[in-house]
């Protein structure tokens, strides 16, 4: 609150500063106007006055002398040459007409008489004569004896003057004072040459006549231009005009003091300065007083709004202030009430599950916490149980979600039906509940886990629907397999993993599965980084014909070079990768590399189609059959040269639109194949509804033929089931001679298996081709008498497939190869990482 209070101050005050600013700039520049108007206008009055005074003085010298100059005994005298009489009738004319000079000259300006002083002076003086030739009786200046005077010469005698008289008077300091006193003003006389100038006469007392000379030297002197000078320290407002107008040699210098003139505005811009203070305090004062008004009530809404985020939410904003304010207290009281409300409405809903009413994982978390926190000083056993149901997602895709909410809601009723009232049950997320069991150990929570297993495998009804219930459970208990809450329900999820992977029902926590469980989160890590780093390979084994034993396609395959964990088969992450939804990383990558592949097969002269395998989420994939006719022509591959397998399994999950997908495949030109014929899903009107050209019969069946009775059985029907569907049928699994002459005595059209070949690097697979072609039937005969390889436990035989199948790593094949490293002179394609 101190910076608005700051602010509001700050901003006062600068208004009030700026107003006053401008106000004050505008009486003192008005204040300055008019001063400099006044001293102009004082100036050019005293200017006036001297001008009458000069005229006045010219005029009485022309009257004496003209009195003089027409008396008869005076031109009488002057005619007869009495220089004494003259000089006489002078002096008396000069103390009567109270003049200081008085001069009778010849036409050539040669002095004839004078005052007393100057007779005696043998002096010309022709300009006088000259002037009063030309222009009459009128002034002229006259330096004499460093005197200065003004003179007015006229004609002695009608007609031709016998003489000329010249009367004057002193410009001088008696002068200026005189002046000064009639104008009011300072006056300063300065006399002017053709080479210099000075000051004759001033009432200026302590002028400093150099500096004066000086600063009108340099001054702009205009008659009709007010200008300052410097006297002393003094500043003045000074005009310089000649003493009469039009006639040059005496100027007279009115000044008037600076502080003088500025004397009656001095005073207003005191009171003005005066009153911007006091107005600048007062602002201050009520800006201040308002900032408080303002900020206090601001103040205690911004500790309301804190309260508030603290999650204080009881007491209400009660703020004293204007409409405004009270306005903004009754919103943020609103605001509280609501934000009370809708956290009480979240918590709820984060501790307890929406559905069913049970408590959240958060819930759980809690109360296992406490429950240990109970149990660690006598080292009681606390155990967690994770109840994971099956199937639920697929009942909602098929009968509703409100039908599957419904078989949850009664799972849950079963399951606390099943526990004691001081057990906690709670639902994490989905179909998986968790159960804390204070005071119970592994056992006894392994015999209740089988009582809840028993009462959910008796089924649940809804709406006069049946459905049958899978439970899988994981058991931790503390101080056994962990120590702290958290740690314990990652562990009974652990367990609960285990005991999906393994399919039993109940699976307690063994030490160890930790590291498997974060190499297998380091795996799903690392299979983006695979497929942009190129660490996938391709593995090939190879198909042939039945009817005579050629080489007829191959079986794409996919192993990853991983660097940490080395060379890594199918089980080890393909189905981390389809239980995370990134099998289509794999999926693209094998189709771009195996079309890559085929390609350079056509080039070295190789015609056989390559077989990949699509995964259920493949299927979804709207993009799917837009992405393989992009690589067949970006390659130029004909449509015929790829073969996509597919299991049943991953069709019945979305049956329209999946069979939509391969509709669009197949009409491109590609084989579909049915792969892992028998097992999971298989029915007889899905075979017959699905858009496919070949049916692959699963391993199990092939693998002991013709010994198991029960497989030659089956595997017979599978083969006339096919052809009468129109379809070709491949047999997988082929290991011993004796199954492979079976199938071909049976109809089987494709076999693929160990005693054929092993899946092998795909740059090794032309070569093998080209060996296996010729060698022949003596090939056969030469593997069947061969130690017959691992069969049933090998993970080829036990893993289920996508995007791959699940053999050993052996990549040795059966006959001699000469592999070559290859180059593809094929375009590469983008986003698949190969």
């Amino acid at each position: 609150m101190r910076s608005l209070r700051s602010k509001i101050l700050a901003l006062a005050a600068l208004l009030v500063v700026f107003t006053l600013f401008s106000t004050i700039s505008a009486v003192l520049l008005t204040a300055n106007r008019e001063v400099s108007n006044r001293a102009d206008q004082i100036l050019h009055k005293a200017a006036n006055i001297a001008g009458q005074l000069s005229a006045g003085r010219h005029t009485r010298l022309r009257a004496s002398g003209a009195v003089l100059a027409a008396d008869q005994q005076f031109r009488n005298t002057v005619r007869a040459g009495d220089v004494t009489t003259v000089n006489g009738l002078l002096t008396a004319h000069r103390y009567r007409a109270e003049i200081d000079l008085a001069i009778l000259l010849d036409a050539d300006g040669r002095v004839l008489a004078s005052t007393e002083w100057i007779s005696a002076q043998n002096r010309h003086f022709p300009e006088l004569v000259n002037l009063a030739m030309t222009e009459g009786p009128v002034p002229a200046y006259l330096a004499f004896q460093n005197h200065s005077y003004e003179v007015v010469t006229l004609p002695v005698g009608d007609g031709t003057p016998i003489a000329w008289l010249a009367s004057g008077v002193l410009v001088e300091e008696a002068f200026a004072q005189r002046m000064s006193a009639l104008t009011g003003l300072d006056v300063t006389l300065v006399a002017r040459s053709a080479d210099r100038a000075s000051i004759v006469g001033s009432s200026l007392g302590d002028l400093d006549g150099t500096s004066l000379l000086n600063d009108l030297a340099t001054a702009d002197a205009d008659a009709a231009r007010v200008m300052r000078i410097n006297t002393g320290d003094i500043e003045h407002v000074a005009l310089l005009q000649p003493l009469l107008p039009g006639r040059p040699g005496i100027e007279v210098l009115l000044s008037e003091p600076l502080d003088a003139i500025m004397a009656p505005y001095r005073q207003l811009r005191y009171s003005a300065l005066l009153l911007g203070t006091i107005t600048l305090c007062l602002a201050v004062l009520g800006g201040l007083l308002l900032s408080r008004t303002i900020t206090r009530p601001v103040n205690a809404l911004v500790q309301a709004a804190r309260r508030i985020r603290d999650g204080h939410y009881h007491q209400p904003v009660d703020v004293q202030g204007g409409a405004e304010v009270a306005e903004l207290a009754s919103a943020l009281n609103a605001m509280q009430r609501g934000i009370a409300d809708r956290e009480e409405h979240i918590t709820l809903h984060a501790r307890f599950d929406g559905l069913t009413g049970l408590p959240t994982r958060l819930s759980a978390l809690d109360e296992l916490e406490a429950a240990i926190l109970r149990a660690a000083p006598t080292e009681q056993p606390v155990t967690v149980m994770l109840v994971d149901l099956n199937n639920f997602s697929d009942i909602g895709s098929s009968l509703g979600h409100d039908i599957s909410d419904a078989l949850r809601c009664q799972a849950a009723e079963r399951l606390r039906a099943g526990l004691d009232a001081r057990h906690m049950l709670g639902r994490i997320e989905g179909d998986q509940f968790v159960a804390v069991l204070d005071g119970r150990n592994v056992d006894q929570a392994t015999v209740i886990a089988e009582d809840l297993v028993r009462l959910l495998g008796g089924g649940l009804s809804v709406r006069d629907i049946n459905v049958s219930v899978e439970a899988r459970v994981g058991i931790a208990s503390f101080p056994q397999h962990a120590a702290d809450a958290e740690q314990l329900l990652q562990r009974a999820a652990i367990a609960r993993n285990d005991a999906r992977n393994s399919e039993v029902r109940i699976c307690v926590y063994r030490d160890g599965n930790d590291g498997r469980n974060l190499r297998q989160m380091a795996l799903l890590g690392d299979l983006r980084k695979a497929a942009r780093h190129d660490e996938f390979r391709l593995y090939l084994q190879p198909k042939i014909r039945l009817s005579d034993g050629q080489v007829c396609g191959a079986e794409a395959l996919v192993r990853w070079q991983h660097p940490g964990f080395g060379f890594l088969t199918p089980d080890q992450f393909i189905p981390i990768a389809e239980k995370s939804g990134n099998i289509s990383l794999i999926t693209n990558w094998a189709l771009a590399t195996a079309i890559r592949e085929c390609r350079l097969w056509l080039e070295e002269g190789l015609d056989l189609p390559i077989s990949v395998n699509l995964s259920s989420r493949d299927l979804q994939d709207k993009n799917l059959p837009c992405y393989v006719l992009e690589l067949l022509r970006n390659h130029d591959l004909p449509a015929r040269n790829l073969v996509l397998e597919i299991t049943e399994e991953a069709v019945v999950l979305d049956f329209k639109h999946a069979t939509l997908i391969l509709e669009c495949l197949r009409d491109l030109g590609i084989r579909i194949a049915v792969d892992d014929f028998g097992t999971g899903y298989s029915s007889l009107s899905l075979i017959k509804r699905l858009p496919v050209d070949e049916l692959k019969i699963d391993r199990t069946f092939v693998t002991n033929l013709p010994v198991d009775t029960d497989d030659v059985a089956i595997v017979t029907a599978a083969i006339s089931l096919a052809h009468n569907l129109g379809l070709q049928v491949i047999a997988e699994g082929v290991e011993t001679q004796a199954a492979l002459e079976w199938l071909a005595d049976h109809g089987c059209e494709q076999a693929q298996g160990f005693l054929i070949g092993k899946p092998m690097p795909a740059e090794d697979f032309p070569a093998w081709a080209c060996s296996y072609a010729t060698e022949g039937a003596r090939r056969m005969a030469s593997d069947a008498s061969a130690p017959k390889p691992a069969s049933r436990t090998s993970s080829e035989n036990s893993v289920p497939r996508t995007g791959t199948d699940c053999t050993s790593n052996a990549s040795t094949v059966t006959g001699t190869s000469s592999a070559r490293p290859r180059q593809s002179r094929l375009r590469p394609v983008a986003g698949t990482g190969a």
